[in-house]
């Protein structure tokens, strides 16, 4: 654990003295009679604006009479897929369930989601399967407006390079503006394709990088996550329903020559021969989670078939190294979602947590895996010493000083707790 300020981890609460400490963990302290949402996996969260934003998800074991459910408008159609947008404010540490409207998509479970890179509030979900799984697909991108909750379908140009419809793939978008998509399975059939779309085109249309008759082309897979970084696509982990992929040798796709070709990758000689895969590497897994900020790319929990992961993994892609975080989450998980806020926070939520029971969690916690600004270090402090500072009223937040910026960002178009 490394911390800016001080050399120990006593319970800083205690103490009555806050220190940001990196590579700790937070778990909210949800405000009282906030709604939470169900356990799930299969769902996909981003970040945008100080929130977290979960669309979809799977529960087999919701009840069609649950009472809480009982005033979905969707549940009886959807079930056991989650039609829902929730909202997660990190400031006040409340859910809200956002109605939805418009063309919303059944593809619920293993799909992406991911914010438009120039549109404002625009989250964007591609892919993924309805109920049964592998029988309601699509290759449409659906947009939402999370201020309003209304989904559109994005009208994109005819096109012979249009993907296929796929659940379990993986997605990113480069610094253009370009969204690429890798791989993904019909439920009997996996493909590794790579796809790309430039979402600020005025005429946005698919095209398809890779060639069949690719020598080197990678194991096809589904639930792999992948990074982009300096025109190179880089492809972590991964399986079908009998394998998982593991790291030393990474795929690698070069956007602008068109093919796969392998990067050897370099251990973690700290780790000891019981962590990890015994060599100093992450084990090989699916369903994980991946973020990124610049070169630096972290996969989170994951599954292998017969083990469930609460380790968190960096590697360097100026480098090629791994490093295993200090870091393990506070349960075991897979089907999970991650996301990184522009400060670097990482935040989880859901996922599976038991093979044997087959339960879900609702559990949302989060991480600061790199220093923030400041201002954001300042903002940390001022909730840490008012933990209850959502139920005061605007007025007094304004008086002690809070900026108007960050008292928006604790109401977030509802009312303050209290």
């Amino acid at each position: 654990m490394e911390c800016v300020e001080g050399e120990t981890h006593e319970d800083s609460r205690q103490e009555k003295i806050y220190k940001f400490c990196l590579f700790r963990t937070e778990g909210p302290d949800l405000c009282e009679g906030s709604p939470i949402p169900k356990a799930r996996s299969g769902h996909r969260i981003a970040s945008y604006n100080g929130k977290i934003y979960s669309f979809g998800g799977f529960n087999p074991k919701i009840l069609e009479e649950d009472e809480e459910m009982l005033e979905d408008p969707f549940w009886n159609e959807s079930r056991p897929l989650f039609k829902e947008l929730w909202e997660y404010n990190l400031s006040s540490c409340t859910w809200r369930k956002i109605d939805v409207k418009g063309t919303i998509p059944n593809q619920l479970a293993s799909h992406t989601a991911i914010f438009h890179p120039s549109q404002s509030g625009r989250l964007l979900v591609y892919g993924g399967t309805g109920n049964p799984f592998g029988s309601v697909t699509s290759s449409a991108i659906h947009v939402c407006d999370v201020n309003t909750g209304i989904f559109t379908k994005l009208n994109t140009a005819s096109s012979t390079g249009d993907p296929m419809a796929l659940y379990g793939q993986s997605i990113t978008i480069d610094e253009t503006g370009c969204l690429y998509t890798v791989g993904g399975t019909t439920g009997f059939q996996y493909f590794m394709d790579v796809n790309v779309i430039d979402l600020n085109s005025c005429e946005p249309s698919w095209q398809r990088l890779n060639s069949t008759a690719d020598p080197s082309e990678p194991f096809p897979r589904y639930r792999h996550e992948i990074a982009v970084y300096k025109g190179k696509i880089y492809l972590l982990g991964g399986g079908t329903s009998t394998s998982v992929c593991g790291f030393q040798t990474i795929p690698t796709f070069s956007i602008d020559e068109n093919f796969w070709y392998a990067t050897k990758t370099s251990h973690d000689r700290n780790v000891t021969i019981d962590e990890g895969d015994g060599n100093g590497y992450p084990d090989a897994r699916r369903c994980h989670g991946l973020v990124q900020s610049g070169n630096q790319v972290w996969i989170v929990g994951g599954y292998d078939g017969q083990d469930i992961f609460n380790d968190i993994w960096n590697l360097d892609l100026a480098n090629f190294s791994w490093k295993k975080i200090d870091l393990d989450l506070p349960k075991p998980v897979y089907f999970h979602g991650v996301t990184l806020t522009e400060e670097g926070r990482l935040v989880v939520f859901g996922g599976v947590d038991c093979i044997q029971n087959n339960t879900r969690t609702n559990d949302i916690y989060s991480f600061w895996l790199k220093v923030p600004s400041l201002r954001s270090m300042a903002w940390e402090a001022v909730k840490f010493y008012i933990p209850k500072i959502n139920r005061l009223p605007k007025g007094k937040l304004r008086e002690i000083g809070v900026p108007m910026d960050y008292i928006a960002t604790l109401s977030g178009g509802q009312a303050l707790c209290g």
